[in-house]
């Protein structure tokens, strides 16, 4: 088991990395993202040069609001050209998997026209994502596809395409971990967790929400993964941060 962190998308990426490093984790869970990580905005040589200096790995995450579900063609169309436009500069910092986001699309629409609409952009994604060596991984968000049989669809896709558990998204007015483990283990290749009070998605760090965390890195190690698991903490001070990665690592050991 790796455990990494997520850069603040509102500051410098390559100092981001060098703090990662200098902290003890794993990894980077890089979101290249505004306003100040966009793909326009990082220096990508630098941001090499720390990680191939430190070892530090590299996860690629996109920005989380890209409009894969929209009704609108062209629209859909953007979304993937934004995804696809990190493609050279990940594959350039040496990472092996890129997430998105299921998009909720609009209201309006029907249910099954959303979900088919998300599965043609990642499907789409999947395949020009192989000339750069890299894999698409999709991630559960709190909305109406927020189902592990919704994700049967969207996995299924394409082959290439794989599953990003975020599990605090998966507590969120309910417990989900448990089906989505059932269902998508053989696929799943990356984790993100943080804690919240079960009623929205608040990144908060373990221990200060209501996810009983034994029981869910229990149920996540007992499903065979041992890979990336980023903690997505925004909180200002980062002791909590540094905390929870030794929390982390004992209840891994411990489960």
């Amino acid at each position: 088991m790796q455990v990494g962190m997520m850069n603040d998308p509102a500051e410098d990426p390559v100092a981001e990395a060098r703090w990662a490093a200098d902290h003890g984790f794993d990894f980077i869970d890089l979101t290249m993202e505004g306003p100040s990580a966009s793909v326009e905005q990082i220096d990508v040589a630098a941001l090499r040069s720390v990680l191939d200096e430190t070892g530090l790995g590299i996860v690629g995450h996109t920005a989380w609001y890209l409009p894969f579900g929209s009704p609108v063609p062209q629209v859909r169309a953007g979304a993937v050209d934004a995804v696809c436009a990190t493609f050279e500069p990940f594959a350039t910092l040496g990472a092996k998997y890129v997430n998105v986001h299921v998009d909720k699309g609009v209201g309006a629409f029907a249910y099954e026209d959303t979900l088919r609409w998300n599965a043609e952009s990642f499907a789409t994604l999947a395949e020009r994502a192989q000339a750069h060596g890299l894999t698409v991984i999709v991630e559960n968000v709190v909305n109406n596809l927020n189902t592990a049989k919704a994700f049967r669809t969207l996995l299924d896709a394409h082959p290439r395409l794989r599953f990003h558990l975020d599990i605090a998204h998966a507590n969120v007015k309910g417990e989900k971990t448990a089906e989505y483990l059932k269902a998508h283990a053989s696929k799943l290749v990356h984790v993100h967790i943080s804690d919240n009070k079960r009623t929205n998605d608040d990144h908060l760090p373990l221990g200060v929400g209501a996810i009983d965390w034994p029981e869910q890195i229990g149920l996540l190690k007992q499903s065979g993964y041992d890979g990336t698991i980023t903690l997505e903490i925004f909180t200002p001070d980062r002791s909590f941060l540094l905390e929870n990665a030794t929390r982390l690592r004992r209840l891994w050991d411990e489960a």
